[in-house]
């Protein structure tokens, strides 16, 4: 028993020694510094492989969902004007438009993912998407009035970020009850840092 005690004592003395290395190896204690914003990096897909498709998440917000597309390859002195023709309509609006009406993958459905109700899950709702400089017209074969207002942020969304970049061109849903006037996307994307 008195052979514990003392080496309880011994390793109570020992222990505030052990630490006294440590604190005197010359290291300033200092508050928090400033570095400026934190990273950021690009997590999507390249966007000559994907399409954007924008769903309901579960708490009702409308998210954009990068899709991989499979595209022919496009490089060398093997590639065709047929297979670029093919990757530009694998990556085209119609190609986008059709895929969010087809609605979230199994996947995208397990995550949560979504289509609004008054969105019909149909395809073949969609008749054509033509992009000029300035819009997007999205042409479908239903009732564009009947939509509610999430359907057509959907429709908008995905089309206009399926023909530009930065999703900023004006699209119009014209159906078989007439067209909507041109509306943009409700969500801008957040501008990345110069790196």
């Amino acid at each position: 028993m008195r052979r514990r005690a003392l080496r309880g004592v011994a390793l109570a003395t020992l222990l505030p020694l052990a630490g006294a290395p440590l604190s005197g190896c010359g290291i300033q204690e200092t508050g928090v510094v400033g570095a400026g914003r934190p990273p950021v990096g690009d997590l999507l897909p390249p966007r000559d492989s994907r399409i954007l498709l924008f769903f309901f998440s579960p708490d009702d917000e409308l998210l954009p969902v990068p899709r991989i597309v499979e595209v022919p390859w496009q490089g060398g002195s093997g590639s065709s004007p047929s297979e670029s023709e093919e990757a530009s309509e694998a990556l085209s609006p119609l190609t986008a438009v059709t895929a969010l009406l087809d609605g979230p993958n199994k996947a995208e459905r397990r995550a949560g993912l979504r289509n609004t109700r008054s969105l019909p899950r149909a395809a073949s709702a969609v008749d054509r998407v033509v992009t000029g400089a300035s819009t997007v017209e999205v042409r479908l074969n239903l009732r564009v009035r009947r939509l509610s207002a999430p359907a057509r942020d959907q429709l908008v969304c995905t089309a206009a970020f399926a023909a530009h970049a930065q999703g900023a061109l004006p699209v119009t849903l014209v159906g078989q009850d007439g067209g909507l006037a041109p509306a943009d996307c409700s969500l801008r994307p957040v501008p990345a840092p110069a790196r």
